[in-house]
């Protein structure tokens, strides 16, 4: 009887871990349904956020792309209560740093069991004006009334009536088109929220509200709100909390993904009620899920980084990866072999392409970010110019020839 009652107990105190742990949620889908039905140009900029990655998917840009590393300036605005930095809602620069370097460490597959993503955060180096910067802007959040008691407030709730996103985010904010903002508070109201984030939208709002204490290195909230960040659904995209997702086509239902089955947001065991297709655990333990992926088994798939790759060819996110708030121009990319360069990148109106003798006669391409041929030619001399008047600003492959064996990533500004 006496092992008996001590058994209920540890179910009794497992089922209050469970509970503690799937307390945090995400209220990103709310503002995001919310934004659909009351905002025109955000459901338009969704749409076409939707068809054009994917175009991009669909036309296999993606393996054209598969070196490119992105490198995204982050802008962290601490909005605290007053106190002392390293103190409750003021949060230290280490403690920063650590949950930067988390998230890094995620989306480059150094910890968990997925796969690098190729894209890289860092905290900003150099501000709008071009000055030195940490990336770490501190605010007293203290002087919006209710702040203090209630947070910031994300949706609609009469019973919420502490300051508003917009409020709270206009005591610190940078370019979204330059920085990828992430705004720590001390609360988010109603306080079972953990954080939320736009889908890539390009309004002056855009990025991520995280709690403060969930902003940590060993936490997956970031993780979670930065992949919303840059266009993945949760998993379970489609549920409506009670049933399981349509999954008729994986591009179009669901997650938009094909190797994570669908599954309802409670659905967390040892098999998927919803599905024997598919692996599982790219679900269960999915950054995107609720399901709390641990530090060894958390991770993103290869239909993930697919989505988060086309994201970054188009509007908003593509200017992200022509800032200099990295000290740098964001993308690192090199062809196969040293057999050409190609300068000044970014350009305007022209670029000099400078190849060895064997590329001479090669077919030179140049791909927009649906994968289509908008420019070819033929490589005359070792430094070939190339007009590019005809073309729109955006971020373009290049090619030399046969077959994509020579490619480049070029910005037309």
């Amino acid at each position: 009887m006496k092992n008996s009652s001590n058994f209920i107990l540890l179910i009794i105190f497992l089922f209050q871990i469970q509970c503690m742990a799937q307390s945090t949620e995400c209220a990103t889908d709310y503002i995001h349904n919310k934004l659909m039905q009351t905002d025109s140009a955000y459901r338009k900029q969704v749409h076409l956020l939707k068809s054009q990655v994917e175009v991009s998917i669909q036309n296999n840009l993606k393996s054209k792309l598969k070196s490119t590393i992105y490198n995204i300036p982050v802008v962290v605005h601490v909005i605290h209560l007053g106190e002392p930095i390293g103190t409750g809602s003021n949060i230290s620069t280490a403690q920063i740093q650590g949950a930067i370097n988390g998230l890094n460490d995620r989306f480059k597959n150094i910890i968990g069991t997925g796969l690098d993503i190729g894209i890289d955060f860092c905290l900003a180096v150099r501000n709008p004006n071009g000055y030195p910067t940490n990336g770490i802007n501190r605010v007293n959040g203290s002087v919006l009334p209710n702040y203090q008691t209630l947070g910031i407030k994300y949706g609609d709730d009469t019973t919420c009536i502490g300051p508003n996103d917009p409020t709270v985010k206009d005591l610190s904010r940078w370019p979204v088109s330059d920085y990828y903002n992430i705004w720590v508070v001390n609360k988010i109201c109603p306080s079972y929220i953990g954080g939320y984030a736009y889908y890539p939208w390009g309004a002056d709002y855009d990025g991520t509200v995280i709690n403060y204490n969930e902003m940590t290195e060993a936490g997956v909230v970031l993780t979670h709100e930065v992949g919303h960040g840059f266009n993945l659904q949760h998993t379970f995209n489609g549920d409506g909390n009670n049933y399981c997702p349509i999954d008729t086509n994986c591009l179009v239902d669901g997650d938009y993904l094909c190797d994570t089955p669908p599954h309802k947001q409670s659905d967390c065991g040892s098999s998927n009620p919803c599905t024997d297709n598919g692996i599982w655990d790219n679900s269960k333990y999915n950054y995107m899920s609720y399901c709390f992926p641990s530090q060894a088994n958390g991770r993103f798939t290869s239909g993930g980084k697919d989505r988060m790759q086309a994201t970054m060819l188009v509007y908003p996110r593509a200017s992200l990866a022509n800032s200099l708030g990295c000290g740098t121009v964001g993308i690192n990319e090199s062809s196969s072999s040293n057999l050409f360069s190609v300068y000044p990148n970014p350009a305007n109106n022209q670029i000099n392409v400078k190849v060895e003798a064997n590329l001479l006669g090669s077919v030179y391409t140049v791909y927009d970010n649906t994968g289509k041929a908008v420019l070819a030619g033929k490589i005359k001399s070792e430094n070939t110019i190339i007009e590019l008047d005809n073309l729109s600003g955006g971020i373009y492959l290049f090619s030399v020839g046969d077959n994509l064996k020579q490619t480049f990533k070029i910005i037309k500004e």
